[in-house]
């Protein structure tokens, strides 16, 4: 995790004591002090990336992981990519970098300059630039910001540049097997997604997001879930609403904020809703969602909305098993394990525990 004071934190769930904290002899990594980074992720269980895009750091750092948890910066990092600076920075998970789940490429979108940089991510952790790299989305009108994966990692959703927690619309671009070059699904994606943040179904199926539109950021509160199909037949990649019975979009009692998705389908697929009270200052409680397969419907889980630790942020090892729950208000954040039963409902790992300082950060398990 990033801490703003300047090392890169880690923490260590014990499953078998039950025991969240700092990981025991572990050498923090040294890093830019005062930045909060545009994001941290894992690849292939055993390289973590993290990026700077602040004004006069503008560098991506790469570090190898051991099975002690410890980090080993790689050679040749950091890497200086000038244009990060213009990287749209938010308060809460920031899809700016991205990894497809095999591991094997790493996105980072930069809206200024409307482009996608994208790397081959090698066995040893080194990155190479992708065929195409970076890729220009003017032509298709688009000032990249979050950024999406199915769950296969065949399709890359972008969504466009907002100045709010807000989305207006999502180009989605295939993903050339082998290489990663990126081509644009054609369709006139337009305004037709208003979309701000999406996850992807494990199975490849669906992607599922929200506007992002909450009371505390733009004055109002979208208190829905939209589920889309992609297409396997006609245009692959290509989305459309769920049509159900019942349609998309899906109700939810509070205005998601983020949401996570389970990256396993054993005993089913579930997406948790995050989310705000409407003065910004408090946490509601975590709803979560069965999605139907076949269907793409979305039904709300017993007992949910559930009375738990919560935040605003969550995130689920590679197992599926735990979702890490960020919150906590500054300058007190802290971190909570929640695990999940085969139904989908969650439960207390462990009792929430104070971070160092806010701050990106990712999840992932011994290699």
């Amino acid at each position: 995790m990033i801490d703003t004071k300047g090392t890169l934190d880690a923490y260590s769930l014990d499953t078998t004591a039950t025991i969240f904290g700092t990981l025991p002899g572990y050498t923090p990594q040294t890093i830019p002090a005062n930045a909060g980074g545009g994001g941290v992720v894992v690849a292939q269980n055993q390289f973590v990336y993290a990026i700077f895009p602040e004004a006069g750091i503008q560098e991506l750092f790469g570090w190898s992981k051991a099975k002690s948890g410890d980090l080993a910066l790689m050679n040749g990092f950091p890497i200086p990519l000038l244009s990060l600076s213009s990287i749209t920075q938010f308060t809460y998970n920031q899809q700016v970098l991205l990894t497809n789940p095999a591991g094997t490429l790493l996105f980072i979108s930069e809206f200024a300059d409307s482009q996608i940089l994208e790397f081959q991510i090698a066995s040893n952790g080194a990155l190479t630039p992708a065929p195409g790299s970076p890729l220009n989305t003017q032509l298709a009108g688009l000032q990249p910001q979050n950024m999406a994966m199915d769950g296969q990692g065949k399709y890359l959703y972008v969504m466009e540049d907002s100045i709010s927690h807000t989305g207006q619309f999502v180009v989605g671009y295939s993903i050339t097997p082998g290489t990663g070059q990126l081509i644009q699904i054609p369709g006139n994606w337009g305004n037709s997604i208003p979309i701000w943040e999406m996850v992807g179904d494990p199975d490849g199926l669906y992607m599922i997001g929200i506007t992002g539109k909450v009371f505390s950021q733009v004055g109002s509160n979208d208190t829905n879930l939209y589920v889309y199909k992609i297409d396997t037949v006609v245009n692959p990649g290509a989305l459309s609403p769920v049509v159900g019975p019942p349609a998309s979009p899906f109700p939810t009692k509070f205005a998601p904020f983020n949401i996570a998705m389970q990256p396993t389908s054993t005993g089913g697929e579930y997406v948790y809703s995050f989310s705000l009270d409407d003065l910004g200052t408090a946490y509601n409680d975590v709803e979560g969602f069965s999605l139907n397969p076949a269907t793409g419907v979305l039904t709300e889980l017993s007992p949910s909305p559930f009375t738990l630790p919560t935040g605003i942020w969550g995130q689920f090892d590679p197992s599926g098993k735990y979702l890490f729950v960020y919150g906590g208000t500054s300058p007190n954040f802290t971190m909570g394990v929640l695990d999940q039963n085969a139904a989908g409902g969650l439960g207390v790992t462990v009792a929430t525990v104070p971070l160092v300082t806010n701050g990106s950060w990712a999840v992932a398990d011994v290699p």
